[in-house]
C-alpha cells in the first residue's frame, strides 16, 4: 500500500516550489500594473504559468495535507510582502477548498485538482478586488500608506465594479484550468509516476 503521510522531502518540495509559485505569481503579476484593464486581469494571467508548478506540486507529493501546507506557506508569504490581510485571506480560503477538492478525488483526481486551483484562483482574485467595493476607504488608505500613485488608485476605484469583479473572477478560474491543463501535457510523465488520472 501507498504511505500517504508526509515525508520530511515532501516539505521541502512543497516549500520550495509553494516560494517557486509565488515568485512566478510576481514576476507575471507586477507588469500589469502598467495598466489598470491588465492589473484587474492578473490574476487570470498568473494563474497559466503558475499552474503548472501547481500540477508539478500534486502530481510530486500527492499527498493529505500537502495543498494545505503549501497554503498556509503561502500565506505567510503575503504578510511577509506586505500585500495586505485581505489577500491573505483569499490565499487561505482558496487553499482550503483546494485541499477539500482533491481530498474528495483523493489526490489522485486531475479533474478535483483543478477544480480546487481554479477555486484557489477564484478566492485570490476576490482576495485581491472585492475589497475595493466592500471596503474602500480602507483599500484606498493602505494601498496609499503602502506607497502606491494616489492618481492610480482613484482610476482603480473608480473602475471596479461589480460586473468587472465577477468577469474576473471568472477569467481567474479559466486561467487556472489552462494553467493546469498546460501543466499535465508538460509534466506528463510525473502524472504518470504518481498515478494520477
Amino acid at each position: 500500500m501507498q504511505d500517504n503521510r508526509l515525508r520530511a522531502k515532501d516539505l521541502i518540495t512543497i516549500a520550495i516550489f509553494g516560494v517557486l509559485f509565488f515568485a512566478v505569481y510576481f514576476i507575471c503579476a507586477i507588469p500589469t500594473g502598467i495598466s489598470i484593464v491588465l492589473y484587474l486581469f492578473c490574476v487570470g494571467i498568473s494563474m497559466i504559468p503558475c499552474g503548472v508548478i501547481w500540477s508539478y506540486l500534486r502530481a510530486k507529493v500527492p499527498k493529505r495535507f500537502a495543498v494545505l501546507i503549501q497554503g498556509i506557506l503561502m500565506t505567510i508569504i503575503v504578510f511577509i510582502v506586505g500585500s495586505g490581510w485581505f489577500v491573505a485571506f483569499g490565499v487561505l480560503a482558496g487553499t482550503i477548498l483546494a485541499e477539500v477538492s482533491a481530498g474528495v478525488g483523493k489526490y489522485k483526481s486531475f479533474k478535483w485538482n483543478v477544480v480546487g486551483y481554479a477555486a484557489f484562483a477564484v478566492c485570490l482574485n476576490l482576495g485581491l478586488f472585492a475589497i475595493i467595493l466592500l471596503m474602500r476607504d480602507y483599500y484606498y488608505d493602505f494601498c496609499i500608506a503602502s506607497g502606491m500613485d494616489a492618481a492610480y488608485m482613484e482610476s482603480l476605484l473608480n473602475f471596479m465594479s461589480g460586473p468587472l469583479l465577477l468577469l474576473t473572477s471568472v477569467l481567474s478560474a479559466v486561467g487556472a484550468i489552462i494553467g493546469m491543463l498546460l501543466g499535465k501535457v508538460l509534466l506528463k510523465k510525473h502524472f504518470v509516476k504518481a498515478g494520477i488520472v
